[in-house]
């Protein structure tokens, strides 16, 4: 449970899927209206995902709010105006050599990358990707990596799907054959590929940074493993009740799950700063 004392929290953090939206992939209008009611007194809220911009900015503009956003699981940082403060990314050479291998030796896994903006895929009426694309509302481009991202240039996320077994069986493939990068299954049946520099709770302290706030004055909502990084560098964090438990065990406290408005009963255990109104 939360710890007893004063201490009035300044900014939240929260992941997007199995988090902040239901089951229905929507907001509940009283979680909208807490989160808008923390924005008018001056209290950040940070989404924070692995999905791309266009598939974060449409969220934030339901909400009302304005803030940055952390896409890419941090591999990409976006002030409330849209333009970049932070960019990690895989080189360009070596996200081609990741996509030919997947490619070739995993035929029954569906290989798409991320470049800032853009969702590159080699076959975007694949089952995969068009499951994708009704979840994020995102529009892949057809082609490789090399057809999109220049030479020097950099792929902020690698993102393979299919079945569990082959998922599971890929994630071992990789950190074999491939040196410095962060590897996680955020599905049984999706992998995401980053830089191995990149982490959600990276974004937390170079947002902490930027705005002059301690991280032991912010809090945190996630559901799965590659949330718990995030969840363990703030003041405060919740593990939503659909998180698994090891990830439950993990977070100092549990909230309700995400289809019963967990972010919402976390938050209203919490006092905040009141910086304007």
């Amino acid at each position: 449970m939360i710890a007893p004392g004063p201490t009035q929290y300044q900014m939240v953090f929260c992941d997007i899927d199995g988090t902040l939206l239901d089951s229905t992939n929507r907001i509940s209008p009283e979680t909208g209206q807490k989160v808008r009611e923390l924005d008018r007194i001056g209290v950040p809220f940070i989404l924070v995902s692995a999905r791309m911009p266009s598939a974060i900015f449409p969220l934030q503009r339901e909400l009302g709010i304005k803030a940055p956003v952390v896409c890419y699981s941090g591999a990409l940082i976006l002030d409330e105006h849209g333009e970049p403060v932070k960019t990690v990314g895989i080189d360009r050479e070596k996200a081609v050599r990741i996509e030919e291998f997947v490619n070739k030796e995993w035929k029954g896994v569906c290989c798409s990358a991320y470049c800032n903006r853009d969702w590159i895929a080699g076959n975007v009426h694949d089952k995969w990707i068009v499951q994708e694309q009704s979840i994020t509302a995102s529009v892949p481009k057809e082609g490789g990596i090399s057809d999109f991202v220049p030479q020097g240039g950099q792929v902020h996320k690698l993102l393979c799907m299919g079945e569990a077994e082959a998922i599971a069986d890929l994630a071992v493939a990789l950190g074999k054959r491939f040196s410095g990068l962060s590897v996680y299954r955020s599905k049984d049946t999706y992998l995401e590929i980053m830089d191995g520099a990149v982490s959600k709770s990276g974004a937390v302290r170079y947002l902490c940074k930027l705005y002059g706030i301690p991280p032991q004055a912010t809090v945190s909502f996630g559901d799965n493993f590659n949330d718990i990084d995030m969840l363990l560098a703030t003041g405060a964090c919740f593990a939503m009740g659909n998180a698994p438990p090891e990830v439950k065990r993990q977070a100092q406290n549990v909230t309700a799950d995400n289809d019963h408005e967990g972010v919402l009963a976390g938050l209203k255990q919490l006092s905040f700063v009141k910086k304007r109104i």
